[in-house]
């Protein structure tokens, strides 16, 4: 979530923002969180690997070489893309395999991080645009 005070901050001394503090923090309230979650999260797909299928020109058996046994994998797609491939359980020291509940919870973490980091990002450039015009 946004600071309004830093914000506030920042558009006041760096870019010469006249508009109270009041201002900034109505600009923070208006804006429109969830559906900029909803859109962002739409970009996102999460699924674990069945495998057996190829990657990117890699082998089930080049995959999994290094993978827990048993575990299930991560596979985090934005835009249809995959951007993560994840084997083991990330909170845990060394490789740890993860249940498919498990996975499915860390893969959901992982993409809630992502799109809360652009949905701030997203609202500070809208805000701060707002606070200078």
């Amino acid at each position: 979530m946004l600071n309004a005070l830093q914000i506030y901050g920042e558009a006041k001394n760096t870019y010469g923002s006249t508009k109270p503090f009041t201002e900034c923090q109505a600009y923070i309230s208006d804006f429109d969180w969830e559906s900029a979650r909803a859109s962002e999260r739409g970009r996102y797909t999460l699924s674990l690997y069945d495998k057996v299928s190829v990657i990117n020109g890699i082998t089930p058996e080049k995959i999994l070489a290094d993978a827990p046994a048993g575990g299930e994998i991560i596979l985090i797609y934005i835009d249809g893309k995959l951007n993560i491939l994840q084997k083991h359980d990330p909170s845990q020291s060394g490789f740890v395999a993860m249940d498919e509940a498990l996975a499915t919870e860390i893969g959901n973490g992982i993409i809630d991080g992502f799109v809360e980091e652009k949905v701030d990002e997203l609202a500070r450039e809208i805000i701060f645009i707002q606070m200078i015009s």
